[in-house]
C-alpha cells in the first residue's frame, strides 16, 4: 500500500505536484501553475532494475564497485534515472512528468526520499539552474548556505544555526537564482546517528518535529524560513574537526572555493558535457560574487551551546546580525 499523495509544494522554485509523498511543508500558493507533475507507475522487476538502462548516459554513480545509480537521456529526449534497488524514474522531455516505478519489494520510503532529493535535483540541473550541494538558514534576513559531500555536517550546521535563531531554508539541495538569492526547498534537516542530540539545543523553546526517513536518518523539522530569493550573504564549507575547542573561520580564495564546490555536486558521477560546463560557468559566477569560507568546527557529540555564536562572530557579514528568537 502506497502512502499518501501530499499537497502541491514550492521546492526550490518549482510548484510540484506529487502522488509520492515529499514530507515538507512548503505548500504552494492556490491557482499557481504546475511546473512537475510526480505519479506513481508500476513496479520494476529486481532483473531489470539491475540491467543499465539504454540511452546516452547522463549520469553514473559508483562506489564499492557497485551502480548506485544510473540516469540516461532517451532518444526521444526522456529521460529514465535508475536507483538501482530502490526505484525508477521517468521525465518526459519537457520535464514536467516524472513516473516513479518502485522496485519489487523496495520500501516505498525510498522512492520518496529520492524523488525529494536525488529527483528535483536533477530536474534543476536539466534546466540549466545553479545548483550546490547545501542546506541553508535565514538569518536576519539573509541566507547562509553549509556546503559539504555527503557527511560532511550541512544539516548538522544547518540545525545549530536554527537553534540559535535562524530558520531553515533548505536540506541537502539548494538553489541560487542569477541574481545570487536563493529559493526556498526542504523543509525536514536530515541528520545522521550522533547529531540527532542537537534536539536538545532547541530546549526549552521546545523540540522540533521528529521523524525516522525510509533510508534511516533522524528528521528534524524547526521553524521554516517564509521569505523566498533570500540574498546569499555567505557559503560556508565545514571542516568537522574532534581536536578543537572553538570555531576557526578562514575566507577561501575564489579559485579554492570554486574547487571545493565542483568537488561535491549534488548528483555525483555526471557525464554530460553540458551540464558539467553549465555548472562550471554558474559556480564561478557565484563565486566571484558571494563570500565562500572555511570552517573548522568542534565536532560531537556533544556539541558545543556556544558554537553557532562563534561561527557567526567569525563571517564579518553575519557577526552584526543579532541572532533572532533566542
Amino acid at each position: 500500500m502506497t502512502p499518501a499523495p501530499t499537497p502541491a509544494q514550492l521546492l526550490y522554485g518549482l510548484v510540484v505536484d506529487s502522488e509520492v509523498p515529499l514530507h515538507q511543508d512548503r505548500p504552494a500558493p492556490p491557482g499557481v501553475p504546475v511546473d512537475v507533475r510526480v505519479r506513481w507507475g508500476s513496479e520494476r522487476s529486481a532483473a531489470e532494475q539491475r540491467r543499465l538502462p539504454e540511452g546516452r548516459v547522463l549520469l553514473r554513480a559508483r562506489w564499492a564497485r557497485t551502480t548506485h545509480y544510473t540516469f540516461v537521456e532517451r532518444p526521444d529526449s526522456s529521460c529514465l534515472l535508475r536507483f538501482h534497488a530502490a526505484c525508477d524514474a521517468e521525465i518526459s522531455p519537457d520535464l514536467r512528468d516524472v513516473v516513479v516505478h518502485p522496485a519489487t519489494g523496495a520500501d516505498p520510503g525510498l522512492a520518496a526520499v529520492l524523488t525529494t532529493g536525488a529527483t528535483l535535483a536533477f530536474q534543476l540541473y536539466r534546466r540549466g539552474l545553479t545548483v550546490l550541494h547545501a542546506s541553508a538558514v535565514d538569518v536576519g534576513g539573509a541566507a547562509v548556505a553549509f556546503a559539504a559531500p555527503s557527511g560532511g555536517g550541512k544539516s548538522t550546521m544547518a540545525t545549530l544555526l536554527c537553534a540559535d535563531g535562524a530558520t531553515v531554508v533548505t536540506d541537502d539541495v539548494l538553489r541560487v537564482d542569477d541574481d545570487h538569492t536563493v529559493r526556498l526547498g526542504a523543509t525536514g534537516l536530515r541528520l545522521r546517528k550522533g547529531a540527532d542530540t542537537l534536539t536538545t539545543l532547541f530546549e526549552p523553546d521546545g523540540t522540533p518535529h521528529r521523524r525516522r526517513s525510509a533510508d534511516d536518518r533522524q528528521v528534524l523539522t524547526p521553524r521554516a524560513a517564509t521569505t523566498d530569493h533570500l540574498p546569499l550573504a555567505a557559503v560556508v564549507v565545514p571542516y568537522p574537526d574532534r581536536r578543537l575547542r572553538h570555531v576557526k573561520v578562514e575566507r577561501r580564495d575564489p579559485k579554492d572555493a570554486l574547487f571545493d564546490l565542483l568537488s561535491f555536486p549534488r548528483l555525483l558521477g555526471w557525464e554530460a558535457p553540458e551540464v558539467l560546463a553549465t555548472q562550471l560557468r554558474r559556480l564561478s559566477s557565484l563565486v566571484a560574487a558571494v563570500p565562500v569560507y572555511g570552517a573548522r568546527v568542534p565536532w560531537g557529540p556533544p556539541f558545543s551551546p556556544t558554537l553557532a555564536a562563534e561561527l557567526r562572530a567569525g563571517i564579518p557579514e553575519l557577526a552584526q546580525v543579532p541572532a533572532s528568537g533566542r
